[in-house]
C-alpha cells in the first residue's frame, strides 16, 4: 500500500494560521506522507472527509496530567476533545524528583486516592514509568520549581543557603538531562511563592542552558499582576530562554483594567528580542486549591505550620483583616465554588459556594473555609468566579496567546469522575472552535488552530509537531466545524463533546466519532527527542 490512511476532501488548517484549502491527506506509519491530490494510489483505508475541517492534533500546552496520565492511560477526556499532546508539570508542580518527607506524603496520598503507587524518586524513573504504560496521548513533561524546592524541604521565606541552592540547580540539571523540557514555576504557591529573584534565576538558567523554557503561575494574577509580570520578564531577559506566562489573566473586579498595561509590558518586551508569550482557557472561572484565597504568609514553614495557623482564632482574624483591605473581590465568597474536598463526610459542599456553604453550617465564610481545608488536609480545591469576558478576547487576539487547558485528564467513573473538575477539563478546545470562533467571532478558525496547534509546538520546543506537512508527525484532528461544541458546565463538568470526528496520535486512529479506540499510541517527548 502507498498509504496506511488517506483523509479526502477535507479542509486543511495547516497550524501556520494560513486559509483552509481542500485537500487529501497520506499517512504512512507515524508521518504524514502526503499532502495534496491523491489519486491512483493504494491505502488500507479512506476517510471521506468533504465538508469537514482537518487540524494538526491539538497540543495542550498547559495541562496537569503528570499522575492521571498513569491512573488513566487512555487519557480520554483529552483525545475526544482532540488533543494529542500535552505539555505536563506545570505552576511548578512535578512528580519529581521527590526526597524524603515529600516523597513520603506524595507516595501516600496517590495510593490512597488513586490506588496509584508514585514510588519513584528521579525525573528519569517517572517518565519511564509513564512510557511503561503507553499514554494514549503524546506527554511532555516540565520539570517543576516548587517541587524541587519542597524536596531539598526549604519552606522559608529566606534565601536558601548556598548549599542548598546548588543542590536545586543540581536537581534542575539532572531533570533536563533525563529528558524534562523545561521549568516550570508556581509562584503564587508554597514553597514558591517565597523564592526571590536570584533563587529563581539561577535554577531558571540551568534549564535555558540546557535549551528548556520556561512556564509559571506568575506570583500575582490580581493586585500584584503588574510587578508579576514584570517579574517574569526579568527573569527571561537574565535568562535568555522562552518564558511562558500560565493562564494570562486579570483576576477581580478592580484589577480588569490592569489589561492595557500588561500588553504594553509583553510587547515592549518582545520588541526587544525577549521570547515571552502566554497562553489562556477560554473561560472567566479559574480553578485551583481552595487554600489559594488565603494571604501567602499563612503558607510559611511548612503544612503543619499552616494548618496551625488555619485553626488560631487569632491568626484566622488577622487573614480576614488583610483580605478586607486587600483584596480585589469584595464579594469574593460568593465568587468561590467548592469543587472537590476528597473527603466523604465533607462532599456535601462540593458545588456550593463558600458563602452558601457556610450560611448552612452558622459559621462565618472564613471559618468555615478554614475549618474545611484543615478537615480535608489541604486537599480541597475550588472554582474562582474573578474574570472579564472582555479581557478574554482581548487577551485571545494577540497573536502570541496559545490554548491550554490548565487541566489533567479525567473520566466519568472511578476516582477520576469524582468531584467538581472545572468544564475545561473537558470542554477547552472545542470550546474554541465553537464558542470563541463560531459564536463569538473573536477569532478565525485558522487563527484559532494556529493557537492550538503550531504556537504551542514552537513555544514547547516540539520538534515537527503542530503542522500538517509531509515528514511531520500524524497527529490530526479531523471535525465538523458546524456542529463541533463543548458540552460541559460548571453544574455538569464531567461531559464529553460533539462533533470531533476523527483523532490520530502518531499515525494510528485514537478516537473515532466520539467513541474512544484502544490503541495507546501517545510518546513521551523528551527534551530533544
Amino acid at each position: 500500500m502507498d498509504f496506511d490512511l488517506i483523509i479526502r476532501g477535507a479542509t486543511v488548517y495547516d497550524g501556520t494560521g494560513a486559509l483552509g484549502f481542500v485537500a487529501d491527506v497520506g499517512v504512512k506509519g507515524d508521518r504524514i506522507a502526503a499532502v495534496g491530490k491523491l489519486e491512483d494510489v493504494t491505502t488500507a483505508r479512506s476517510v471521506p472527509a468533504a465538508g469537514m475541517a482537518l487540524a494538526p492534533g491539538f497540543i495542550d500546552v498547559h495541562g496537569h496530567s503528570d499522575y492521571f496520565l498513569l491512573v488513566l492511560p487512555s487519557a480520554e477526556s483529552k483525545i475526544l476533545q482532540g488533543v494529542t499532546t500535552e505539555v505536563g508539570g506545570n505552576c511548578g508542580y512535578s512528580p519529581a524528583p521527590v526526597r524524603g518527607q515529600l516523597y513520603e506524603d506524595r507516595r501516600a496520598e496517590h495510593l490512597e486516592l488513586y490506588g496509584l503507587d508514585a514510588n519513584w524518586h528521579e525525573f528519569g524513573e517517572y517518565l519511564e514509568r509513564l512510557e511503561a504504560v503507553k499514554p494514549a496521548m503524546n506527554f511532555a513533561p516540565l520539570v517543576g520549581f516548587n517541587t524541587i524546592r519542597a524536596a531539598v524541604g526549604w519552606y522559608q521565606s529566606d534565601p536558601p543557603p548556598a548549599e542548598v541552592l546548588a543542590e536545586e540547580r543540581a536537581m534542575v540539571r539532572r531533570a533536563m538531562a533525563e529528558g524534562a523540557v523545561g521549568l516550570s514555576f508556581g509562584l503564587i504557591y508554597t514553597p514558591a511563592c517565597f523564592a526571590r529573584m536570584d533563587e529563581l534565576v539561577a535554577c531558571a538558567q540551568e534549564a535555558a542552558d540546557a535549551g528548556g523554557f520556561l512556564a509559571s503561575h506568575i506570583r500575582s494574577e490580581g493586585e500584584r499582576l503588574i510587578e508579576a509580570v514584570e517579574e517574569s520578564i526579568e527573569i527571561a531577559r537574565r535568562t535568555g530562554a522562552p518564558f511562558q506566562v500560565s493562564h494570562l489573566k486579570t483576576s477581580g473586579v478592580r484589577n480588569w483594567g490592569k489589561l492595557e498595561r500588561i500588553f504594553e509590558l509583553f510587547e515592549k518586551a518582545r520588541a526587544e528580542g525577549i521570547r515571552v508569550s502566554a497562553d489562556r482557557y477560554p473561560y472567566i472561572a479559574s480553578f485551583t486549591g481552595l487554600s489559594s484565597a488565603l494571604p501567602e504568609w499563612v503558607m510559611e514553614g511548612g503544612k503543619a505550620a499552616f494548618l496551625a495557623r488555619l485553626a488560631d482564632a487569632g491568626q484566622r482574624q488577622k487573614m480576614r483583616e488583610e483580605l478586607d483591605a486587600t483584596d480585589a473581590m469584595h464579594d469574593r465568597w460568593e465568587r468561590i465554588m467548592v469543587a472537590q474536598v476528597f473527603h466523604p463526610e465533607l462532599s456535601r459542599f462540593e458545588g456550593k459556594f463558600v458563602a452558601e456553604a457556610a450560611k448552612s453550617e452558622g459559621q462565618d465564610p472564613l471559618d468555615f473555609l478554614c475549618w474545611l481545608v484543615i478537615e480535608s488536609r489541604d486537599r480541597s480545591s475550588a472554582i474562582y468566579h474573578t474574570m472579564s469576558s472582555g479581557n478574554l478576547e482581548r487577551i485571545y487576539k494577540k497573536d502570541w496567546v496559545s490554548i491550554g487547558s490548565d487541566s489533567a485528564v479525567r473520566t466519568h467513573a472511578g476516582s477520576l469522575s469524582e468531584g467538581y473538575p472545572h468544564p475545561r477539563t473537558f470542554g477547552t478546545f472545542p470550546r474554541v472552535l465553537s464558542w470563541v470562533v463560531r459564536d463569538k467571532k473573536w477569532l478565525d478558525l485558522a487563527a484559532a488552530v494556529r493557537k492550538m496547534t503550531l504556537l504551542p509546538a514552537e513555544c514547547a520546543g516540539l520538534k515537527q509537531r503542530g503542522k500538517i506537512e509531509a515528514g511531520w508527525y500524524a497527529d490530526l484532528c479531523l471535525f465538523d466545524p458546524g456542529r463541533v461544541s463543548d458540552t460541559a458546565t460548571y453544574e455538569k463538568p464531567i461531559s464529553y463533546p460533539v462533533g470531533i470526528e476523527l483523532v490520530m496520535v502518531n499515525g494510528v486512529v485514537a478516537a473515532e466519532r466520539g467513541r474512544l479506540m484502544d490503541s495507546r499510541s501517545g510518546r513521551v517527548l523528551r527534551r530533544g527527542a
